[in-house]
C-alpha cells in the first residue's frame, strides 16, 4: 500500500473545493464528491461528519484533511475487501487521532474489531498491503506498523472478551459439636414418665400388636386380655 495520508494533498484539495480555476475544471472528471456515506465491500461506511470524495488522480489508496477524507477507487479496487475498509477507517482515523499514522493504524484496528470485519486473517493482509516499506519522514517503517498494529489487534479483543462474573464465596456457619441433652427412654415404663410434662413426641404405634394365639379355647378373649395389659404402657 502506498502511504495513506498524504498533507501535502490537504491544501490541494481546499483549493478545489474553494473557487473555480482552470485546475478544478480539468480535475472535474476525477473529482466527485458523494457525501457522508460510502459504500465499501459491501458495507455502509461513514465517517462522522466528514465528507468524502472520490478522486481518482490521487497517488494513494486514500488520504485526508481536517474534515474531508478522499478515495482512490482504481487503487482501492486492487485491495483486499478488508484492506478497503481499513484504509477507509485509517483515514478517518486520522480526523479524530491526529497526524500520527500508528494512532490512526490503531483506530482503525479497533473499530473492525468493534465491527467484526477485522480477524487475525485480515490483519495479515492489511499489514502485507505496506509492502515492506521503510522508514519515511511522515511514516513508519511496515515492521514497526505490523507489530503496532499486533498490539492493538490484541487489545481489542481483550475488550471485546465477556468478563465471567466472580463467583460469590458461600459463608458455610461455624462449626459446632452437637449436644445430647436427654437419653432416649427404654420401653415398657409408663407414657408420661418417658416424655415428663413438657415434651411431645409423635410415633407411629405405642407397640406392636398383640399375637393372636391359634388353638386356644377362647382367641378373641384371649386377645382383649393382652391388649388390656399392654394398653397400660400407652398412656
Amino acid at each position: 500500500m502506498s502511504m495513506l495520508r498524504l498533507l501535502t494533498l490537504v491544501p490541494l484539495v481546499v483549493g478545489l473545493l474553494a473557487a473555480p480555476s482552470p485546475f478544478t475544471v480539468a480535475s472535474a472528471v476525477a473529482e466527485e464528491m458523494v457525501g457522508r456515506s460510502v459504500t465499501l465491500a459491501g458495507r455502509k461506511m461513514s465517517c462522522g461528519k466528514a465528507d468524502i470524495m472520490i478522486d481518482h488522480t490521487l497517488p494513494s489508496e486514500g488520504g485526508a484533511g481536517e474534515t474531508i477524507l478522499i478515495l482512490n477507487p482504481s487503487m482501492l479496487n486492487q485491495q483486499p475487501p478488508t484492506v478497503r475498509l481499513f484504509v477507509f477507517t485509517h483515514e478517518c482515523g486520522h480526523i479524530s487521532v491526529g497526524d500520527s499514522e500508528l494512532e490512526a493504524d490503531c483506530f482503525a484496528v479497533h473499530r473492525g474489531v468493534r465491527e467484526g470485519w477485522l480477524n487475525r486473517k485480515g490483519l495479515r493482509q492489511v499489514c502485507d498491503s505496506f509492502e515492506g516499506a521503510p522508514e519515511t519522514a511522515t511514516h513508519p517503517s511496515a515492521k514497526r506498523r505490523c507489530a503496532y498494529l499486533d498490539r492493538c489487534f490484541a487489545k481489542a479483543e481483550a475488550e471485546m472478551t465477556p468478563i465471567a462474573p466472580q463467583p460469590i464465596p458461600v459463608r458455610m456457619p461455624p462449626n459446632s459439636t452437637a449436644t445430647i441433652t436427654a437419653a432416649i427412654p427404654e420401653l415398657p415404663m409408663r407414657k408420661s414418665a418417658a416424655l415428663g410434662p413438657s415434651k411431645v413426641v409423635s410415633a407411629w404405634r405405642c407397640a406392636e400388636p398383640p399375637e393372636v394365639k391359634k388353638g386356644a379355647a377362647d382367641p378373641i378373649g384371649h386377645l382383649i386380655t393382652q391388649n388390656a395389659e399392654r394398653a397400660d404402657v400407652c398412656q
